[in-house]
Parts: C-alpha cells; structure tokens; sequence
C-alpha cells in the first residue's frame, strides 16, 4: 500500500514537473501547432466533441448523483462512498480551478482555421499570450490555466478508482485523459494546461472522497445496519 502511494505521487511529481517545463517554454505551442498540423480533422474534432461533454461538470455531476443513488437503494455502501465523494471532489475541482483561473489569467490558444476558443493571435504579438493579463473576469480566453474538463473528468476518476475493479481501472484513467486530450484538439487548452487540471482534479478527488469516508460515510453506514453514532450511544 505504501509502495503505491510512493509511486502515484512520484508520477504526480513528474506530471507537475512536466506541465511546469511545458508552460515555461516554447514546448506547449510546439506541440500544439504538430497537433493541429498532422493529427487534426473534422472527424477528430467531431470525437473529441463527444469526449469534452464528459468532462463538463454537470454531466459528471449528474452520472455521479445517479451511481450514488443505486449504490444507496442497494445498499453498496462503497459504490455510494466513492459516487458521493466524486460528487464532492468536482464540487472541490470546480472551486479551486475557477480561482487557479483568475490567478493565472493565462491566454487560451490562438484560433486555427476559424477554429477554437479566443481571438486569432499573430505569432509576434506576446503581449497577448501567456500568463498574468489580470484583471481576468469575465475574459474566458484569458482562463487557459488550468484546464476544467480534464479537472473535472480526473476528480471523477481519483474517486472512483478504488472502486472499479483493477481490471477496469486503466479504462477509467484512458477515458480520463481522452477528455484532457479532447481539449487541446478543440483548441481550447495546451499541453499544461490539461496536465495542471489534471492534478487539480485528482487532488480534489482525493480530497473529496477523504472528507466523505470521515465524516459522511461512518453516519450513513450507522443508519444502514441499525447501530447509532458514537456521540448518541456515549450520549
């Protein structure tokens, strides 16, 4: 268990590590232009369409609200903790982004063929790429970082992950990282800034599920079997 947990925060460390060089140097418009120039086409873009919904929190919301549902009327008191704990892992991601947001205040891609979010940004004109055009309300081409979807599609995952069976687990990460991967094909985010979501999202997840399993989960598996909470029995 701890051989585990050493591993995912080295790979967290690595994605941080990653998204850091990426957004501090030419790599994210590097890849982004090879991107648009060799992989992009209306059928990628119509794919990554379909992919980007599950990353919008409201149907992650609502397919979680579902699951905890079943989980409760069967009494599957870990497919209900992990659902709820999703539930408040997006509620956490979508918090914590928006503010990561207008912090950063970083530009989103340059529109390519008429395609993406924001205005057309000639390539000499630094003065409207980067990081920090504050103020930043209400401006969404200045909210690139970090990315929303892929935050909210890995809070769902880092909550669901111990639930699913292992053999399905590399499904639910794949799916999570198609959405991320979704957004940069839909010009919407670079490279970091699905790498930022992403740990955003699976911190909050964790975060999410923790709060459920200590102070949610104990009282509703009470009620379940019959036994009162410790403070009425001590009452």
């Amino acid at each position: 268990m701890i051989g585990k947990l050493h591993r995912a925060r080295l790979i967290q460390a690595a994605v941080l590590a990653l998204a850091v060089i990426a957004a501090a140097g030419p790599a994210d418009e590097i890849l982004h232009d090879f991107v648009f120039r060799h992989f992009v086409s209306h059928e990628v873009r119509m794919l990554a369409n379909g992919l980007t919904l599950l990353g919008a929190t409201e149907v992650a919301t609502v397919g979680l609200i579902g699951l905890a549902v079943v989980g409760y009327r069967t009494a599957d008191a870990p497919m209900w903790q992990a659902a709820v704990g999703g539930v408040a892992g997006v509620l956490l991601a979508g918090l914590t982004t928006q503010v990561a947001k207008h912090i950063a205040c970083r530009a989103r891609p340059r529109l390519v063929d008429g395609w993406g979010v924001g205005a057309a940004t000639p390539p000499g004109s630094p003065a409207l790429r980067g990081f920090f055009h504050w103020p930043c309300f209400g401006e969404s081409s200045y909210h690139g970082f970090p990315s929303g979807h892929a935050s909210t599609a890995f809070a769902t995952a880092a909550a669901l992950i111990g639930w699913v069976p292992p053999r399905r687990r590399g499904w639910l990460l794949a799916v999570a990282s198609a959405v991320a991967a979704s957004r940069i094909v839909l010009n919407a985010h670079f490279l970091s800034d699905v790498l930022g979501g992403g740990l955003f999202g699976w911190w909050s997840g964790e975060a999410g599920l923790f709060l459920v399993s200590r102070y949610v989960a104990p009282r509703w598996s009470a009620r379940n079997t019959g036994t009162a909470p410790r403070s009425r029995v001590s009452a």
